[in-house]
């Protein structure tokens, strides 16, 4: 078996099949650009198709970038300082380290040949200053590195290639309008959902009418058509009409409204000529749906439809009237959008978003709607707080994962205004089960070391957010942080009489007691901080994976009997309440002392079960830890060949993580013994060629071929 054989395309961009209309010349000159260049830049107005055009250029080069294409949208950000973290989440580079994040961002890229379609869609002058020097600064350091960019305006680094994308080429005088690309886009959206194909989401989308030509006439659609400019937004909303309205109507309605735009006949910008299009829509608009448009305008990448319900009725109790989210969408205002787990979402294109926060700023109105948005989403994360350990974990890790980008809008948004402080300092530290279950604990000490610099006045928040954020600290390796702030943490919590505070600052406490090796502090530490949670009353997290914590120590200790029994419970609670995340800790440490005990049908069983549930949270470390524990299995089975692929499949995720914890594994006897018996059974070139199979596995492919769940090339990938 040759490498070429396994190797997997990997990212996060769906390959898209679908044909574009007039769009041929752009692909072609893009390919050649992206040949010759490392970086290039598409530019132009909103609504003019920048992202759909460049989606599918990257989907077409995706075979010469075998560590993958990523998609990563730059949307609604405000803080440059996080950037890197908004590029590093996308890329499932989950490095936990505490050392700064483009440090870790460039590290990764380092050895990678990759694509990064980097999208700013909504970027201000700081933020595209910022991706300016990130992009610059990540290409002199990862040499194997392409980064196709969209921005209104190019990023100005050395060595960028601009390619301004145009409007579709309209009817020509004397020829068939319905060749034109405009009139061919104007002529699949009126058709409908039906005629357009199974996406009709983007402005570029070819899909043939198949019958709006009968029904119309065509030279009025043709000059419509014109009026337009060939800009693809413009023809959505154009054709959205065009269900309700004859074409002749539809082309009055928006002439007058253009002539209202024009400084002199034929003198209307590309720009002012979509401003009118949107103006005309607005106008159209019944006043409910206006008021809906404008408050939907403060989400950030997408929503869902209890967040619209929820500015709908500005944040009171459900209204008797629901949102009339159905008229924007028929509308072409709110797109919806289908997510990978078949949830439903929407989103509004950015021209309308600006449009709406114009309509907000006019009413004096945009901070009522920000607090609104603030207050939507600081309850949702009280309620995942509070159902996270129950059966719809998973559903609400799914839902704040999507939510992301809102998130950092409203926690920016609180650090902005000192009377925001306190609301933006109980979201942080009660996101911490998203901080840790989606690997964003880098992310999660940034906000929460910002908040405790600002909302400095004790409170039970307050406490709660040192104990979080001495966590993060705690697992990224910085120990002393985490240490000093643990402590800080037991002594308010035990002033305030706040025993849930008290049991978790304990618990970070034998957590890094435990990292140190100091395994009787790290017992004592533990056994106290689950007494203080249980004391509580309530199912915590904190039993459940304290409970795990100490059986690490007792295993590392040789009590494998203690060790087993503080799992089975942890395993049991777990089940009971329908528990995922903690479960699928306390399984595979269970797996390492059933292998440490020499139960290898055991260890093997457990290590899947837990991999199973990691693959549903995208939990890198976790994974690449699972993987390493099958690989031990496996050499001492006898199957030398699948050890050594687990081994590089779980050395190169390691590299998605951190090298803290890579560390950690490497050093480990049981690491040692594995490769002892798999390079003693294949030999020293067979067993690198195995390693080197695995370390080109992709992270899905290589959970699954450690799954047997199939995987073409590779032998053995139904075992």
């Amino acid at each position: 078996m040759t490498g070429p054989d396994i190797q997997r395309w990997a990212g996060n961009l769906p390959p898209d099949t679908s044909d574009f209309i007039g769009r041929d010349g752009e692909l072609t000159e893009i390919a050649r650009l992206l040949a010759d260049a490392r970086l290039v830049t598409l530019t132009g107005m909103r609504g003019i198709g920048k992202t759909r055009l460049a989606r599918a250029a990257a989907d077409r080069a995706r075979h010469g970038f075998p560590h993958g294409v990523w998609f990563v949208e730059i949307c609604g950000q405000t803080d440059p300082e996080l950037l890197p973290h908004v590029v590093l989440h996308p890329l499932r580079a989950q490095d936990q380290t505490a050392r700064p994040a483009a440090a870790a961002l460039a590290d990764y890229l380092a050895d990678k040949r990759l694509l990064i379609l980097l999208d700013l869609l909504d970027g201000g002058g700081a933020v595209t200053g910022a991706c300016a020097a990130l992009v610059r600064d990540l290409l002199e350091a990862a040499p194997g590195l392409h980064v196709l960019v969209t921005a209104q305006a190019p990023l100005g680094v050395p060595g960028e290639r601009v390619r301004p994308v145009p409007p579709l080429d309209l009817p020509a005088p004397g020829a068939d309008p319905a060749e034109a690309p405009a009139m061919r886009l104007l002529l699949a959206r009126a058709a409908g959902p039906d005629s357009a194909g199974p996406d009709t989401t983007g402005p570029d989308r070819a899909g043939e009418a198949a019958g709006p030509a009968d029904r119309r006439d065509v030279d009025e659609l043709a000059e419509l058509c014109r009026m337009l400019g060939g800009i693809p937004l413009a023809i959505e909303l154009a054709a959205a009409r065009l269900a309700h309205l004859p074409a002749g109507v539809v082309a009055a309605g928006l002439g007058k409204r253009l002539a209202r735009h024009e400084g002199s006949p034929g003198a209307i910008t590309p720009e002012r000529r979509l401003r009118a299009v949107i103006d005309w829509t607005y106008e159209l608009c019944e006043p409910a749906e206006r008021r809906l448009w404008a408050d939907l305008s403060v989400f950030t990448g997408g929503f869902d439809q209890w967040a619209a319900e929820f500015v709908h009725r500005r944040g009171g109790p459900p209204a008797a009237d629901p949102a009339p989210l159905p008229g924007l969408i028929r509308a072409g205002i709110v797109v919806p959008q289908e997510t990978p787990t078949g949830g439903r979402r929407y989103r509004l294109p950015g021209a309308v978003a600006e449009h709406g926060r114009e309509r907000l700023r006019e009413r004096g109105e945009e901070s009522i709607a920000r607090e609104r948005h603030r207050d939507f989403y600081l309850q949702r994360v009280l309620e995942g707080e509070r159902a996270w350990a129950g059966r719809s974990q998973i559903d609400w890790y799914r839902r704040l994962t999507h939510d992301l980008p809102n998130l950092r809008v409203a926690l920016h948004y609180c650090l902005r205004r000192p009377a925001e402080h306190e609301p933006g300092l109980k979201m942080a530290c009660s996101l911490w089960y998203l901080w840790l279950a989606a690997g964003l604990l880098r992310e999660g000490r940034h906000y929460l070391e910002r908040f405790l610099k600002v909302a400095t006045a004790p409170s039970p928040d307050r406490t709660k957010a040192l104990w979080v954020c001495a966590a993060l600290a705690a697992l990224q390796g910085d120990l002393d942080a985490a240490r000093r702030m643990a402590h800080t943490c037991v002594a308010r919590a035990e002033h305030e009489h706040d025993q849930a505070a008290a049991g978790y600052g304990t618990h970070v406490l034998g957590t890094v007691a435990m990292l140190e090796h100091e395994d009787q502090t790290a017992v004592n530490r533990l056994t106290e901080a689950i007494g203080r949670h249980r004391a509580t009353g309530q199912l915590t997290p904190g039993v459940l994976v304290g409970l795990s914590q100490l059986a690490v120590v007792y295993d590392r200790m040789g009590d494998w009997q203690q060790a087993r029994s503080l799992l089975e419970e942890a395993i049991a609670t777990c089940n009971e309440a329908g528990e995922l995340w903690a479960r699928s800790i306390a399984v595979h440490v269970l797996g390492m002392v059933e292998h440490g005990a020499g139960d290898l049908d055991a260890a093997w069983a457990h290590a899947r079960d837990a991999l199973r549930t990691r693959r549903l949270f995208d939990d890198v470390p976790g994974i690449a830890l699972s993987l390493e524990l099958l690989a031990w299995v496996s050499a001492k089975r006898g199957d030398a060949v699948r050890a050594a692929r687990l081994l590089g499949a779980a050395e190169e995720n390691w590299s998605l993580y951190g090298l803290s914890h890579a560390g950690h594994v490497a050093d480990l006897p049981q690491h040692h013994e594995c490769v002892r018996i798999a390079r003693r059974a294949l030999g020293d070139a067979a067993y690198e060629a195995a390693v080197a199979e695995g370390r080109r596995l992709e992270l899905s492919d290589a959970a699954a071929y450690a799954l047997g769940e199939g995987l073409h090339g590779v032998p053995g990938g139904t075992a």
